[in-house]
């Protein structure tokens, strides 16, 4: 019996999700058990109907629940049930493996995921992906377009009404404008310049004209638990040519890699095609000294569902594309004294293909 299962996998399993500690324990067969508090229990039976619903007074009587802790919990049902091993994903509470082996229940690491269908979304899951990726492109034409109306100041800084337009403010735009359709985001990047060339720098202080700008908007809908994902790169005013440079390569990486994503590809194949156009294209990797990194250093794209990085991934790792896969393309190239250009789109595999979610124009400079 499998309760180790990380907070997505519950999602995914039962459809149940809430903010006060809960477990589930899945049987090899497929029946599934739930443990949550009375204050949950109507809400629980409502989203997983084929679940059986167990609470702690259930288990000790309403009398002695506040003595006992979830580890205590979690051991009584699994006696009850006669459980004797459980396999557990790699996250799973230390303390409540402790509870657990205390009780004479062994408890083993998974040797595989617990759902590994999950890389293959349903038509619904599809269309939860595209409308979180419909909201983060509406957040980056919100950006964009305050990037676009911003003033340049003599001394090259970008300025509206009155003050200087900095990152945080960009984010803060982006955040409401995700808010209004019912997503929440944390860690969007709106990187300026020698900020940029580092791909996971959030990004502060005032936005310049003429350096690239990196938006990252990644959302999850506050109601399915989707992401979206997408990121452009924009100069406000005129770019440097080898800014210009980066972005004509990139943007050729994404076009080849777009038109290798089908079913049946290896996703190491992509990975090695895109490394190959930016050595021809005369922007070799440079992955070492450590902080030194440059070029083109991730993966081409990573899968998006329920965890905003999942599989499959679009690197060097074994696997093949297959119709209902989810994943970014997003090639990119970082240089310490310029910054960084990416581009990246959310596209569904189908079965003599792909279809990009929701699109939205790759201009440089606005």
């Amino acid at each position: 019996m499998a309760p180790g299962l990380e907070e997505n996998d519950v999602r995914y399993a039962c459809g149940f999700a809430a903010t006060d500690p809960f477990c589930l324990l899945a049987e090899p067969g497929g029946r599934l058990h739930l443990l949550v508090s009375a204050l949950e229990a109507a809400r629980a039976r409502q989203a997983c109907p084929r679940a059986c619903v167990h609470t702690p007074a259930e288990l000790f009587g309403a009398d002695a629940v506040k003595r006992q802790s979830l580890g205590k919990q979690l051991l009584a049902l699994a006696q009850r049930l006669g459980v004797r091993a459980v396999a557990a994903g790699p996250f799973f509470p230390l303390g409540l493996a402790r509870a657990l082996e205390s009780g004479g229940v062994r408890v083993e690491l998974a040797a595989a995921p617990a759902f590994p269908q999950r890389a293959l979304k349903s038509p619904r899951e599809i269309a939860c992906l595209a409308k979180s990726q419909r909201a983060a492109i509406a957040a980056l034409r919100a950006a964009l377009g305050a990037i676009r109306a911003a003033e340049i100041s003599p001394a090259g800084l970008l300025r509206a009404r009155g003050k200087t337009l900095t990152s945080e403010a960009v984010k803060e735009l982006i955040e409401r404008e995700l808010a209004a359709r019912g997503c929440t985001a944390e860690g969007t990047i709106v990187a300026v310049g020698p900020q940029g060339a580092r791909p996971h720098d959030v990004g502060s202080g005032p936005l310049r004209a003429g350096v690239p700008i990196v938006l990252d908007v990644f959302p999850r809908d506050k109601t399915t638990g989707y992401w979206g994902d997408v990121t452009r790169t924009v100069v406000r005013g005129r770019a440097s040519e080898p800014v210009r440079r980066m972005h004509r390569a990139v943007a050729a990486a994404q076009r080849l890699a777009l038109a290798m994503v089908r079913p049946g590809v290896e996703s190491q194949a992509v990975q090695l095609a895109v490394e190959d156009h930016f050595r021809k294209a005369g922007f070799p990797p440079k992955l070492s000294p450590p902080g030194k990194e440059c070029g083109f250093i991730h993966g081409v794209g990573h899968g998006v569902g329920l965890d905003i990085h999942e599989s499959p991934g679009l690197r060097h790792e074994p696997g093949r594309l297959a119709a209902g896969h989810v994943v970014t393309v997003e090639p990119g190239l970082y240089y310490p004294g310029i910054g960084g250009v990416r581009i990246e789109d959310l596209v569904v595999v189908t079965r003599t293909g792909h279809k990009i979610l929701a699109s939205f124009p790759k201009k440089l400079e606005t």
